[in-house]
């Protein structure tokens, strides 16, 4: 028996069962309808005022910060994997608005299998970034700065007062790691989680280093334990 709140108002509704579902628009459409649902509404919400916020002070209009994903364990989860920030598949305008294990790159493929290998239920965990809004640089995707990760600290301090079952925050990657370490400097709350720090999971860093794919399943059957 899970641990995690099975009586939570998550949808009922199949989610996808292999990598990559948002290559098909139906699929991100489905979930673009469920945003306000119970579990993920509050999320969703604080998404909405950190747009509007960030347009007063004239944010590119590309530079938006994508949604959970509502087939995510949302408030009630209890795992928050932290990576670094959105690709571009994970924006509005290039790929789904959302941050998910499903959308159609190589780093959310990866997390998708690991998750699946690890036995890790979608529930059980909610997938963000130490930098929450999408950095366009022309055509392609800026690569991430210590300045954005200290600039965006404080709004995940904000959103990190949300969920209600969180146990566990793991790290991917250096910028991740760097901007956790620093919240946990500021705010007592955020030092008393569990934390563990893992490898980025990009297609580079698995595909070139196998044991950073052998470290994050240990990372994530070790959290799939505490879930069950």
């Amino acid at each position: 028996m899970s641990n995690f709140d099975d009586h939570a108002p998550w949808p009922d509704s199949p989610w996808p069962n292999s990598p990559r579902a948002h290559r098909h628009r139906a699929e991100v459409d489905r979930k673009l309808a469920l945003l306000d649902e119970p579990h993920v509404k509050d999320l969703n919400d604080w998404v909405r005022d950190l747009n509007r916020m960030r347009a007063g002070h004239q944010a590119a209009a590309e530079s938006l910060v994508p949604w959970f994903d509502p087939s995510g364990g949302g408030i009630y989860a209890r795992i928050l994997f932290l990576l670094e920030a959105p690709g571009s598949r994970s924006s509005a305008s290039r790929g789904s608005g959302l941050i998910s294990i499903d959308n159609n790159d190589a780093t959310a493929a990866n997390c998708f299998t690991l998750a699946h290998e690890a036995g890790l239920p979608r529930q059980a965990f909610a997938l963000w970034n130490i930098v929450p809004w999408y950095l366009p640089d022309g055509p392609r995707t800026q690569t991430t700065r210590l300045a954005d990760v200290l600039e965006a600290t404080q709004h995940l301090e904000t959103v990190l007062g949300l969920f209600r079952q969180l146990d566990l925050v793991i790290t991917f990657g250096a910028h991740a790691r760097t901007g956790w370490e620093l919240l946990r400097t500021r705010s007592s709350g955020i030092r008393s989680l569990d934390w563990q720090a893992v490898p980025h999971p990009s297609a580079t860093n698995l595909n070139t280093r196998p044991e950073n794919r052998a470290e994050i399943l240990c990372a994530m059957r070790n959290a799939a334990k505490t879930t069950w």
